[in-house]
């Protein structure tokens, strides 16, 4: 009986600390909102931990005109707001559907390079090249924000606040 609770303890003691060695894992925040763009824009909140999705604006497009390419210009801007005190990774998608619940148009875009600074905006373009014959169907739209921290040299996220390293303490 003393045996199994040891490896039981063992098996606890492992597991705790092979959570603490992973590194933060994404974040991740879908919504789903009716189409009721002004003059294209809506305010949205799509919010994972401090990083958020505030507004998209639409723009239909057109398609290019006397050439053999069937390509639009229909795309859409996101704009997306960096409250953390970290550096995140982000990716984001716009999903467009009519009434019935068929998609008309979807894309994604994120951070390519590097991070999004704490306390940083940027705007990413979304485009609809192919798939946008039935936008101006469209009746709602769903936005998915996915971000992760930077991750230190030491596999933990950074922070502003974090506390320094104990002191060693002197051997006797």
């Amino acid at each position: 009986m003393e045996v199994g609770m040891r490896i039981r303890e063992i098996s606890l003691a492992v597991l705790c600390a092979s959570a603490l060695a992973v590194p933060a894992s994404a974040q991740v925040a879908t919504k789903k909102f009716p189409w009721q763009p002004v003059g294209g824009v809506q305010n949205v909140d799509v919010t994972t931990e401090e990083v958020v999705v505030g507004q998209v604006r639409f723009d239909l497009g057109s398609t290019l005109k006397g050439t053999p390419i069937r390509k639009s210009s229909a795309k859409v801007r996101v704009r997306i707001d960096n409250n953390s005190e970290q550096d995140e990774e982000v990716g984001v998608a716009v999903v467009v559907f009519d009434k019935e619940g068929n998609v008309v148009a979807a894309g994604s875009n994120g951070t390519k390079w590097g991070y999004l600074g704490k306390g940083d905006r940027v705007y990413y373009d979304i485009d609809f090249p192919y798939l946008y014959r039935r936008l101006d169907e469209a009746a709602s739209f769903m936005v998915t924000l996915e971000t992760k921290a930077k991750p230190t040299k030491h596999g933990k996220t950074t922070t502003t606040e974090e506390a320094p390293p104990p002191e060693p303490t002197p051997i006797p």
